[in-house]
């Protein structure tokens, strides 16, 4: 039987999980740290060269007319005033961005943190229910993972009869999935992909979305690979989340390589837009325990702004509250091929 309990894999509700992630967060959020200063000048700018700007990833509406959202680390986040989607103006060129993903120390404590044993057993959760949710709307088929890193998804959906392969930029990351005995390439997709491996009935992303800059090329190239019907799968961070919202730019998600900020309406919007049709959309993982811990005034103000309902005491919220609005810190939806 599949187990479809999003709260076995949400960090919040798991007694002990804070403090045993604890030190490789810590050391995560230091590298991080490290890497964003390395890119920076002594005023918090960006060092001449190292981006571009862009206008709006969605409508293409001049970046100039667009209101300001925050900023953080040399980057103005931006709401668009003709669609509303939110993007980092700045965006770091292609060659600085490859080599933070292959070379960084971020990337590396980043793996280091997936191997430990409590990371392991939340993020193998995750991926067994990605893949049920997949095999509950979509079934079985042949499913490629862009991003695949160490191959979890790709492990928990090939036990529900899928034909999986992967492809990875970071090296240390394919070889761990090559150990395991899964079929993952290294390189930047598409490039690196074999012509002769497509079509696929379902291509996941997962933290995916958020890192590239021309959203709908990229989304266009994945349609042109799927089978019809073919399904795309989503994990995005939520800009409409609590805990994001609370915390604004201090906040982990809010970061050199996140180019665009979504919420469901424009996670949705992009997408239609792609040719992708929703078939199934909601968040998971609610970072509640690290939002008691802010004042409750506070927590109420954002409650209301974002849900439109008034928050009846700290200890009142609940997982079902946060999801029912969609405010969980990660969005995840699976997305349907639109015939032409």
């Amino acid at each position: 039987m599949i187990d479809l309990d999003k709260n076995r894999f949400d960090a919040a509700l798991i007694p002990g999980t804070r403090s045993a992630l604890a030190s490789a967060v810590g050391l995560l959020r230091q590298a991080e740290k490290e890497t964003f200063a390395a890119l920076l000048d002594s005023a918090g700018d960006f060092l001449p060269g190292l981006t571009y700007q862009r206008d709006c990833p969605q409508c293409g509406a001049l970046h100039q007319n667009a209101g300001l959202v925050m900023t953080a680390h040399g980057m103005h986040l931006l709401a668009c005033g003709g669609c509303g989607f939110i993007y980092s103006c700045e965006v770091i060129t292609p060659e600085q961005e490859r080599l933070r993903y292959e070379n960084s120390s971020s990337a590396q404590c980043h793996l280091l943190q997936k191997q430990t044993d409590t990371y392991a057993f939340l993020e193998r959760e995750k991926a067994r229910y990605v893949a049920g949710r997949m095999h509950q709307l979509i079934g079985q088929g042949k499913g490629l993972e862009i991003g695949s890193s160490n191959g979890v998804l790709l492990e928990a959906a090939q036990e529900l009869g899928w034909q999986m392969m992967g492809v990875e930029i970071n090296a240390d990351a394919v070889a761990l999935s090559q150990t395991k005995g899964f079929t993952v390439i290294q390189g930047e997709y598409p490039e690196a992909l074999p012509a002769d491996e497509m079509p696929f009935d379902a291509i996941v992303v997962l933290d995916v979305l958020e890192h590239i800059a021309d959203p709908l090329p990229f989304l266009s190239i994945v349609s042109s690979q799927l089978a019809d019907p073919g399904y795309l799968i989503v994990q995005v961070p939520n800009f409409n989340s609590l805990l994001l919202r609370i915390e604004g730019a201090k906040n982990s998600n809010v970061c050199h390589g996140h180019w665009s900020y979504f919420t469901p309406d424009t996670l949705s919007a992009l997408l239609l837009k792609a040719g992708f049709e929703v078939c199934f959309l909601e968040t998971y993982i609610t970072e509640l325990d690290r939002i008691q811990t802010y004042p409750e005034d506070t927590v109420a103000a954002v409650y209301q702004q974002l849900s439109g309902k008034p928050l009846q005491g700290l200890q009142a919220l609940n997982t079902d509250m946060l999801h029912d609005d969609y405010l969980g810190y990660k969005l995840f939806g699976i997305f349907r091929k639109i015939k032409k």
